[in-house]
């Protein structure tokens, strides 16, 4: 017994070590904000305008397998849903076109190794992906190159593996933007993903310099011409952010995972895999009452259409 807890300080301490080491941390840079062409006070305003947006596609990577607890916060669910210990969700990279500042993403998607068992390692993995799901061809790399789109730009929802899992095949140099201060998770032998490192530099996303657009305590007018809004939603991570589209087509409301699915949208549920639940309630009833007050706006949820 005295060498199992001896061994077991020494690798607390070595994971506690290599954490703080910067290897597979990325460098932080400021997004600065462009000069608004026009201050809207309100998304009437918004959506009054022409848009800008002129192409928006969803691109299915595959699916994974996760337990519904960390979907929807099980304090919550009717006793008699018909959902199963664990659920299938799919996982999405959203590519959009700004007539004048040219192509990004929203999140990356799966890379290949999603048609075998993906790309995040350690002790800890599997407690949050069962199984994956992934056709030939389906993963992000492939689809791009379907595409053949030269990208300006990554917008993350957050910093979570599924959300991240296809940088490791996508150009390294493209430049990735994130919420300020959001948490990047890497946690050697326990939780371990090859997707960022001290190479890579994300630039943030500063919340505190958004503005109030009721009901929304926070919006980024990303571009500073009212097309592309990213919204403080933190909850499920810490800064995790939703994002609004003003497309030619449809306005697109990209909730990320402060819903992960339609389910818990509608129901008022949110995640059950949150680092603060009160925030995570607090950014939910922002997105529905958004929906509410505007419902022309398409919504998309995290891990389900």
């Amino acid at each position: 017994m005295k060498d199992f807890i001896q061994n077991l300080i020494v690798f607390a301490s070595f994971i506690t070590f290599s954490s703080s080491c910067n290897t597979h941390h990325p460098e932080r840079t400021n997004y600065e904000l462009p000069v608004q062409s026009s201050v809207v006070q309100n998304w009437a305003e918004v959506f009054a305008d022409q848009p800008r947006i002129d192409s928006f596609k969803i691109l299915n990577t595959g699916s994974v397998k996760v337990p519904l607890t960390g979907m929807l916060n099980p304090d919550k669910m009717p006793e008699n849903h018909d959902f199963g210990k664990f659920i299938w969700v799919d996982v999405f990279a959203f590519l959009f076109h700004h007539v004048e500042r040219g192509w990004y993403l929203i999140d990356t998607g799966l890379d290949s190794t999603f048609q075998k068992r993906g790309n995040v390692s350690g002790f800890l993995a599997g407690k949050y992906i069962k199984g994956t799901r992934q056709q030939k061809g389906q993963n992000i790399a492939a689809q791009l190159a379907r595409e053949g789109k030269v990208l300006e730009g990554i917008f993350l929802t957050h910093l979570h593996g599924d959300h991240t899992s296809g940088l490791p095949e996508i150009d390294p140099s493209i430049p990735k933007f994130v919420g300020k201060g959001e948490d990047h998770i890497y946690l050697p032998m326990l939780y371990t993903p090859n997707h960022l490192d001290a190479d890579d530099t994300l630039i943030e996303l500063d919340w505190e310099k958004g503005r109030k657009m009721e009901p929304l305590e926070c919006a980024i007018d990303v571009f500073g011409d009212g097309s592309f809004f990213a919204i403080h939603t933190p909850g499920h991570s810490n800064s995790h952010l939703s994002y609004l589209l003003h497309t030619s087509d449809e306005i697109f409301l990209l909730t990320g995972d402060a819903s992960h699915t339609k389910f818990g949208f509608e129901n008022n549920i949110e995640p059950g895999w949150t680092v603060d639940q009160d925030q995570a309630e607090r950014s939910l009833m922002q997105l529905r009452r958004l929906k509410e007050l505007h419902p022309s706006i398409k919504v998309i949820y995290g891990h389900q259409l």
